[in-house]
């Protein structure tokens, strides 16, 4: 009766499954650098930076930490990027970072301009300082995103810059539906 069962239940084919393939090891790492701290910047502390049907719903992870991979909590992370629309808002918000130098963002994976790939802009503040950096998102995963109707109004994608800046480790919620939303955690170091 089991086999009865197992051959009568549907078969997915491979080109329904999502495939986030990523070529050898890529280290999920975005180095941060120091960044000119005499302008004023202002930031929003806020976990949700976007509605869920604003585009694909991504859960950002970011762990802050320091040149010798200790965590850094009780630091400020900014995190910034473009909405899926082209016409859309900036969409940005800040956290505290946890004991264990962490930090979550709910938002939507971000669009694109035809010569700025899919990224989110980070920044750092800590003890009267400030770092940035950039977070790419493989080429693999902006084409996908790409045939989706909430992102068909941006350009063709460019792929990430060649070294980029980071790029996260990027996990489907459901592997046979991208709308579901990703999951996207990275570590960002820097050099303090």
């Amino acid at each position: 009766m089991g086999f009865e069962e197992r051959s009568t239940t549907p078969v997915m084919s491979r080109r329904n499954i999502i495939t986030l393939d990523f070529p050898g090891s890529m280290p999920a790492i975005c180095r941060l650098g120091p960044v000119d701290s005499a302008s004023e910047s202002r930031f929003v502390v806020r976990r949700e930076l976007a509605p869920a049907d604003a585009g694909i719903p991504m859960m950002l992870r970011v762990r802050v930490l320091d040149a010798v991979d200790r965590p850094l909590p009780g630091a400020v992370l900014e995190v910034s990027h473009r909405a899926p629309d082209p016409s859309g808002p900036m969409l940005c918000g800040a956290q505290v970072t946890d004991p264990h130098g962490y930090a979550e963002f709910k938002t939507v994976f971000p669009g694109w301009e035809a010569d700025i790939p899919a990224g989110i802009d980070v920044t750092l503040y800590l003890a009267g300082s400030r770092d940035a950096g950039r977070l790419h998102f493989p080429a693999q995963v902006t084409t996908q995103v790409a045939g989706l109707p909430a992102y068909r109004g941006n350009p063709a994608p460019p792929p990430p810059p060649q070294p980029p800046a980071g790029i996260p480790q990027v996990v489907p919620r459901d592997r046979y539906d991208l709308t579901a939303g990703l999951l996207a955690t990275i570590s960002a170091v820097t050099e303090r």
